[in-house]
């Protein structure tokens, strides 16, 4: 490792960052909140560990198996502003540090103040973001069109590689809407958290607002006894969130087919299929629900973009909030509540957090298993197993093929966990080289380089993540050498290139 890492930053000592921060090289990014806890340890221990600053988030426990702080020996930084997966495409687009969003109180440190970074303000530029949003055809044309203006014109191709697997957990604070204690009789099943099992119908009726009631009679059979009584709150995101696109591509495929009564008063039998539609989504088609990061839930907005309408026909209870910690907080505050965070917000992952529900696979529904997965980081492994790239030299340039390939909406394999999926890296092709020939994205990329090691492996599962299959890396690093379209290279004559 040690020698590899000589190999991408023998210029470790020369500096990149401001005025402020001199001496060391630095990168900066922001977005995706899905992934921020396991990213600012695997920051901390291959560089320098981030010490936040006056009124902002404060240092982060060093993870379990991360032997010690600058593993590499090399210090200097990475600062990752978690602001959500939306605000993070609009940042990679302007390549402009003052469109970064606020992270959330709770977020893991996004500054340093003893490298004179106090603010989002203070970043140099800004090298790379996260998504757990696929790149889509809407961000392809924003990313081309302007001509010498357009984002490809000056930094060239935008770059999407996969960097880590994980798990939509659906969390909830053990009390009925009556905030009297859940009467849970199932067994916790291996690595889960609880006891509570969800079918696929009831996942697909509480999402669409026809299960509201915590004594439905189809969480009665599921769970061997009434639950309690009371709304449920569906709780959901309101910000660009890419883990609300993990959680809405996999519900569209997976509850389609799924039907059940309107609500506990009203037998009409009903689609539980998915409602509501991609916020985002032209007026000039028809809008449906399809994987979305900002969704058109019917408590955050009265009408959709075209101005019809949003319906809750079931009459289900919702509430929202924006960013992965503020949602967990208001599950916690909310009698009845449940909602949905990467696996790393709760329980078995976070001490002393809310636990989990365990659901049912596509597996388990066909072959009549009688088991319900829990969000466990081996799951979603399982899951994105069945996601295998194929690329040939002109399709590996195109994110828009990194985004077909890499899902898996309704993973098919046993063990799976169904509600997975990868947050992605979206970086720059072009990086300018400065007098002293440094850039950060040699930085970023020997950061990279420890993400896809078996250094990291550790780090990952403690958090409750998974690395990217071997299928993937090939496919990435293939880029990263392609001699023109990958990082620097020849497509990136007459570019600017990124700060």
């Amino acid at each position: 490792m040690k020698a590899l890492l000589m190999g991408t930053v023998a210029f470790a000592a020369m500096g990149v960052a401001s005025e402020s921060a001199q001496a060391q090289s630095f990168a900066f990014g922001a977005g995706a909140t899905f992934p921020q806890i396991v990213y600012r340890q695997l920051m901390d221990c291959m560089y320098d560990q981030a010490q936040g600053s006056s009124g902002k988030p404060g240092p982060l426990a060093k993870a379990a198996n991360c032997g010690s702080f600058n593993t590499s020996g090399f210090h200097g930084m990475i600062l990752y502003a978690p602001t959500g997966s939306g605000n993070g495409k609009a940042v990679l687009r302007s390549n402009d540090k003052t469109v970064i969003g606020t992270p959330s109180a709770s977020a893991p440190p996004y500054t340093s103040a003893n490298i004179g970074v106090s603010a989002t303000t203070d970043y140099d530029g800004v090298q790379f973001i996260g998504s757990d949003d696929i790149v889509n055809a809407d961000d392809m044309t924003l990313w081309n069109t302007g001509g010498t203006t357009s984002p490809q014109s000056k930094f060239g191709n935008l770059i999407q590689i996969p960097a880590v697997i994980g798990a939509v957990a659906f969390g909830f604070n053990g009390k009925d809407g009556t905030g009297a204690t859940l009467n849970i009789l199932p067994a916790t099943p291996t690595g889960g958290s609880s006891g509570l099992n969800l079918s696929r119908n009831a996942v697909c009726g509480i999402a669409s607002g026809h299960i509201t009631k915590w004594n439905n009679p189809i969480l009665t059979a599921l769970n061997g006894g009434a639950l309690g009584t009371g709304n449920i709150t569906f709780v959901h995101r309101t910000d660009g969130s890419g883990t609300t696109f993990l959680l809405t591509n996999a519900l569209v495929e997976q509850c389609r087919y799924e039907f059940g009564p309107n609500n506990e008063t009203d037998s009409t039998v009903v689609s539980y299929a998915f409602p509501w539609a991609d916020r985002a989504q032209s007026c000039s088609t028809p809008l449906v629900p399809r994987g979305a990061n900002q969704v058109n839930w019917p408590d955050q907005f009265a009408t959709n973009q075209c101005g019809t309408a949003n319906t809750n026909a079931g009459g289900g209870t919702f509430a929202n909030a924006s960013g992965s910690g503020a949602l967990v907080s208001l599950v916690t505050t909310t009698n009845g509540a449940i909602g949905y965070a990467s696996g790393d917000f709760w329980l078995p992952v976070k001490a002393g957090g809310l636990k989990t529900a365990n659901i049912q696979s596509q597996w388990d529904i066909t072959g009549a298993t009688g088991k319900f997965q829990p969000p466990t980081f081996a799951g979603a492994q399982k899951a994105l197993a069945t996601a295998i790239p194929q690329f040939d030299a002109t399709s590996r340039a195109n994110p828009l093929t990194w985004s077909l390939q890499g899902v898996a909406p309704n993973p098919v394999v046993a063990g799976a966990y169904p509600i997975s999926g990868f947050s992605w890296i979206e970086m720059y092709q072009c990086y300018q080289t400065h007098s002293n020939t440094n850039n950060a994205y040699t930085w970023f990329k020997t950061w990279i380089d420890f993400v896809y090691g078996t250094g990291a492996t550790g780090i990952f599962n403690e958090n409750g993540f998974a690395q990217v299959p071997a299928v993937w890396q090939n496919e990435i690093y293939a880029l990263f050498n392609d001699p023109a379209n990958g990082p620097q290279g020849s497509g990136c004559s007459g570019k600017v290139g990124a700060y």
